[in-house]
């Protein structure tokens, strides 16, 4: 088998938990694409390598997988002093700051901070540090546009408005800066008035801190 071949497939594997714990080889056979032996190789490998298990017909994946994932969040350059930046802003608009840069088809969320009243709706959205969003969301939007515009996305059921700004695109890496906040506080007006002057301030102190384009 080619090893690129493999390494792919081994991914594919392994995204396939995104559905949760206590999946079934004929359900991730299915979900992926793959013939049942294929999946079983690969999962039996990745146990004797300790990032899965089996508790009977079932395989979950274990927590040493974070050790990969702990290394992929230190490569994002997002610090503590990043953070901060991000809980500031979000305390100040009571909404939720995130950065987001491009993945394959959608764009990841590599930092994320929320004010006290909107944490409760970060459990009902169940988004978090290295949650993808689609296409149409104004943090993918945002990824491509020019310095001096913004994208926008609206949640009516939420009561919610995300606005996004471009942050860094280079040859290897695009990133987007977004706000989202509360439909009954904000209007187009102070949108625009008031938060994207906040949001490009935000982007000008990420730059200086993750030193973005100086290289």
């Amino acid at each position: 088998m080619n090893d690129n071949r493999s390494v792919q497939r081994c991914l594919a594997v392994l995204r396939g938990f995104r559905g949760g714990p206590g999946q079934s080889l004929t359900g991730l056979a299915k979900s992926v694409g793959l013939s049942h032996s294929t999946v079983l190789r690969f999962l039996t490998t990745l146990e004797s390598e300790g990032y899965v298990r089996k508790e009977g017909t079932l395989w979950s994946l274990t927590p040493q997988l974070l050790e990969i994932g702990f290394a992929a969040l230190a490569n994002t350059g997002v610090n503590e002093f990043i953070q901060a930046s991000l809980q500031t802003l979000a305390d100040k608009c009571a909404g939720t700051v995130n950065i987001g840069e491009r993945g394959r088809e959608e764009v990841i969320i590599i930092a994320r901070a929320s004010a006290e009243s909107e944490r409760r709706k970060i459990l009902v959205v169940n988004l978090r540090v290295g949650s993808s969003l689609p296409r149409e969301s104004a943090l993918y939007s945002a990824l491509d546009l020019p310095e001096d515009q913004w994208s926008i996305a609206r949640y009516p059921d939420r009561k919610v408005t995300t606005v996004g700004i471009p942050l860094f695109t280079g040859p290897v890496r695009s990133l987007s800066l977004g706000l989202s906040v509360n439909d009954d506080d904000y209007g187009t007006a102070r949108l625009e008035g008031e938060l994207l002057p906040l949001l490009r301030a935000e982007r000008d102190q990420i730059r200086r801190l993750m030193r973005l384009g100086e290289v």
